[in-house]
């Protein structure tokens, strides 16, 4: 695992270090890049890919608890009821619309359109692992879906850092909407707005961090799905859905609290914002190196289109939402 966690790092480290002399690229591009090279060549043994799955899943979980060093609840409440309504819209919206597209259009089976659903419209692999036992789905299933969502992720770190800006006229705090509403992993979500400006990471991190919390309703809300579709079925009936709140969350919910309460001095705010700026450099880095090629062959043509149509989908309806509530 250490090889592959080194690895990660030292990437970031040449990422951070050529970032100066490509400042059209920055570090969070530049990582990326060089980690999607390197991956698929001299690096690409399977001896390297605990320690780089490793590096994209964790360090960014500390970065975004370090976040909340720098954060207010003042921060939190400049997205008013309009940042609600418009999570709570997208969500909605697109958990119905892959359901049925999924079902109606690509053939897929009730629970591979669920566990899709619920890793496109929550965050990702984490709510796919969620959903999962609640709904019975076997192991080939959830990795397909992880598969698939991943992929997806990955398209829309690459293309909204590119229309984000035009589409929200600029607008920081838009364009953290767009994306926090959309982008699938926590990570990525990050590593996408990093791409962009550090003020776009603070609110797409806010706005995400609202998906991550109703993950327990979408789990809920599955589990009675699928109660209803399977009637008497006592093994369904029974299941009772585990969700706990991540660990990331609840202490960048704390220290926002702490630091409006009693502000953190200078020098933490911003340790707190240059430690998680990097380890947002080092998620990228992981992303590069831990996507494959044979991933994407993997995942099959009817879920790459799947996750193509889905992303589409979430782009249009989020931009005429943010059109519509702001």
């Amino acid at each position: 695992m250490w090889r592959g966690i080194i690895l990660t790092f030292g990437v970031a480290i040449i990422a951070k270090a050529l970032a100066p002399f490509l400042p059209a690229l920055g570090g969070e591009t530049l990582a990326m890049f060089i980690g999607l090279l390197l991956g698929n060549t001299i690096f690409s043994n399977d001896r390297w890919s605990s320690g780089v799955k490793w590096s994209e899943k964790y360090p960014i979980e500390v970065g975004i608890a370090l976040l909340g060093v720098t954060l207010t609840l003042g921060t939190i409440a400049s997205l008013k009821l309009q940042g609600l309504l418009f999570i709570i819209a997208i969500m909605i919206l697109t958990i119905t619309f892959v359901m049925w597209i999924g079902q109606k259009l690509f053939k897929v089976d009730q629970q591979s359109a669920m566990l899709m659903a619920a890793g496109n419209a929550v965050c990702g692999s984490s709510a796919i692992a969620s959903v999962a036992p609640a709904i019975h789905a076997d192991d080939d299933k959830r990795r397909t879906a992880v598969a698939t969502v991943s992929l997806s992720g990955t398209a829309l770190l690459l293309v909204l850092p590119l229309i984000a800006p035009s589409l929200m006229h600029h607008n920081d705090m838009l364009m953290g909407a767009l994306i926090g509403g959309t982008v699938q992993s926590v990570g990525q979500v990050v590593g996408t707005a990093a791409l962009i400006n550090q003020d776009v990471v603070t609110y797409a991190t806010l706005f995400k961090m609202l998906r991550v919390i109703l993950l327990s309703v979408v789990v809920i809300y599955m589990t009675h799905v699928v109660v209803r579709s399977e009637g008497a079925d006592a093994s369904v009936t029974t299941a009772k859905p585990k969700f706990k709140l991540p660990w990331f969350v609840t202490v960048f919910l704390v220290a926002v609290v702490i630091n409006t309460v009693f502000p953190f001095p200078t020098m933490i705010n911003h340790f707190g914002h240059e430690a998680s700026s990097f380890l947002g450099v080092v998620n990228l880095a992981g992303i590069g190196l831990n996507l494959k090629w044979q991933t994407i062959r993997k995942s099959g043509v009817r879920y790459v289109g799947y996750g193509l149509v889905t992303i589409i989908f979430q782009i249009v309806v989020a931009t005429a939402l943010i059109y519509l509530i702001w």
